[in-house]
């Protein structure tokens, strides 16, 4: 067991004995659940073209060395593959208090490591290229210890998934953990392309807008999922980051987080699922419906899911019917598009000291399975009062830093 697992830094001085390691062979290519981890110090980027030249060349040093590892231990290992690949960012200490405030609720310094996501996710992917490794499990920045730590939804739009080989390396996947976010467009990577004429200074809303609401910002999930046609399990965390639209209602339509699920569903195949999560997704009802028909999921789980038309209704009689093959369902914290009371309160008997009491709606979350998975759902958004106790304030600053800061 002490082999089969390692965590490596993405840097040169890591990725240098670590491919060395597996060249040399023998029990360092038993290696079955790696780890990257990319680091995010806090220290203010030098916006400079010399510097944004070395990042890239170190990127593309790194991703080399990557993929020399990852060819020995196809070569040399057991079974050709990994179990699981996950990426992750370490946050350094003197950023880690701004990163993770005191107070959930409060600003907190997200730049440094949604581009420490970008540049790890950028180092370690293409690297699959280059090799002959495959890949079973695969994490992208949705392990427990990732708290406001998410790749944007455009870095997946931009991302080249024909390069050669990757098709081959991401065939294999059977389950997937990602965690994305809203655009992220004032950034080293993507920032001269899109910002071009215009001052960061002076927040341009109409331009900021303009930029978020570009389709192609949507297309990357959808296009990802097409490489993995054995892909059997998935777990999608969505957090909403503020970013540049600071002036912009956080539920303003505009912002058009919808549209992600939509080109999935809008593709001609979809992978056959047995397990579905989604975390703090945004969807319409016609496409959350479409997904789950179309995936033939057997267990559904949707947390902190927001629709912005229409109801769970039809979603939740079609995975109590007879003629779907969901097994278990659990919902938790789920809203619907009205104003005045958007939460879903499922029914059930209130719990007291004394044991159970009266039924009504009361229950934010329901889980159904085995001879229950049948039964019909009743649910209701009713007006609720506001609610202030420490348990509750507690689960506030859950949903900040889990989903971000429209929750």
């Amino acid at each position: 067991m002490l082999f089969k697992s390692k965590h490596v830094e993405l840097k040169e001085q890591a990725l240098c004995p670590f491919a060395q390691e597996t060249q040399a062979g023998g029990l360092r290519c038993l290696i079955q659940n790696l780890t990257l981890s990319g680091f995010a110090s806090g220290d203010k980027p030098r916006r400079t073209r010399t510097w944004k030249d070395k990042m890239l060349s170190s990127r593309q040093r790194n991703s080399s060395l990557l993929s020399h590892a990852f060819d020995t231990l196809a070569k040399n290992g057991p079974t050709g593959k990994l179990e699981s690949l996950s990426l992750e960012v370490t946050v350094s200490p003197n950023l880690q208090h701004r990163h993770q405030p005191t107070r959930a609720h409060d600003s907190f310094d997200w730049r440094h490591v949604w581009m420490a996501a970008v540049e790890t996710f950028l180092t370690a992917v293409p690297s699959l290229a280059g090799s002959r490794i495959q890949i079973e499990s695969l994490t992208i920045f949705n392990g427990p210890e990732q708290q406001r730590c998410s790749l944007p939804c455009n870095v997946l739009a931009k991302f080249d998934w024909d390069a050669p080989g990757l098709p081959k390396s991401l065939s294999s996947v059977r389950a997937l953990s990602i965690s994305l976010s809203n655009r992220v467009f004032k950034t080293d990577e993507f920032g001269d392309e899109d910002r071009r004429g215009v001052d960061p200074d002076e927040g341009h809303l109409h331009q900021d807008i303009s930029i978020a609401q570009d389709e192609s910002n949507f297309t990357g999930l959808a296009n990802f999922l097409q490489l993995l046609p054995q892909l059997k399990s998935i777990d999608w965390h969505y957090f909403q980051l503020r970013g540049e639209l600071q002036h912009l209602s956080l539920r303003s339509p505009e912002r058009r987080y919808e549209r992600l699920l939509q080109h999935i569903v809008g593709v001609d195949t979809l992978p056959a699922l047995t397990h579905c999560s989604l975390r703090g997704v945004y969807a319409r009802e016609t496409d959350l419906l479409a997904f789950i028909k179309r995936t033939g999921v057997a267990e559904v789980r949707l947390i902190n899911v927001h629709l912005v038309s229409g109801t769970f209704r039809s979603i939740f009689d079609h995975c109590t019917s007879a003629a779907a093959p969901v097994t278990e369902v659990y919902f938790d914290n789920l809203t619907e598009p009205t104003p005045q009371s958007p939460q879903v309160r499922f029914f059930g008997r209130a719990r007291s000291r004394l044991g159970y009491g009266e039924e009504g709606y009361y229950y934010r979350s329901l889980a159904q399975s085995g001879e229950d998975i049948k039964k019909h759902i009743r649910y209701h958004t009713p007006p609720l009062a506001p609610e202030d106790s420490p348990a509750m304030r507690e689960w506030r600053a859950f949903q900040y830093r889990e989903y971000g800061n429209g929750h």
